[in-house]
């Protein structure tokens, strides 16, 4: 073999491994693009089946309402703000989801993603003191053995269904947010390479 055939047999080498270069870079930006989406579809049913269940005990709440006239006030008030902050909160945080899935530029849809986790610490935030009220108010009145019992297991179980919620809430973003980061390096990696 000589120097001329040599060169050229190392030529075509370097073509080889730069073409599977990029067909492997390309294949790491679809994983990525797909557990992004993934994550965020996630998301979303996880906000959705909120909202249903908002909705649902919104409905449930009003016709209540309207079957026993007698409600005490303060518990009515302060169940109906709940009822109405966790539809508000639902829909708030569905439609931040929209905007992340609308946004292209992966720097702006790590911003979106941030305030929306910070939107959804806060709005676990601002609604336990309402829950609280609820509840005190709501034993105030109502302070039979069963519907303390009723209420203590209630609040239990939307204290692990929370917990649950806020931990996968979390988990998803996080990888999100580090699937668009790893996005983001390969496209510089990719630009400073041209």
């Amino acid at each position: 073999m000589n120097l001329e055939e040599m060169q050229q047999a190392w030529k075509e080498l370097n073509e080889r491994v730069a073409r599977n270069e990029i067909l492997h870079r390309e294949e790491v930006k679809r994983i990525l693009n797909t557990r992004r989406e993934s994550c965020l579809e996630k998301l979303t049913r996880v906000e959705r089946i909120g909202l249903a269940v908002a909705a649902t005990v919104c409905l449930v709440y009003v016709s209540a309402w309207i079957a026993r006239p007698g409600f005490h006030i303060l518990p009515g008030i302060t169940g109906a703000i709940l009822v109405f902050y966790g539809l508000i909160a639902q829909t708030v945080s569905l439609h931040s989801l929209g905007r992340i899935k609308r946004e292209t530029n992966l720097e702006a849809q790590v911003r979106h993603i941030l305030r929306y986790k910070s939107r959804y610490n806060r709005i676990l935030l601002a609604g336990y003191p309402l829950i609280a009220l609820f509840l005190l108010s709501f034993v105030c009145f109502y302070g039979t053995r069963f519907n303390i019992l009723f209420m203590s297991l209630l609040l239990a179980a939307g204290i692990i269904a929370d917990y649950f919620t806020f931990h996968y809430t979390h988990d998803r973003v996080k990888q999100m947010i580090d699937a668009n980061r790893e996005l983001r390096q390969m496209e510089e990696d990719g630009e400073g390479q041209d």
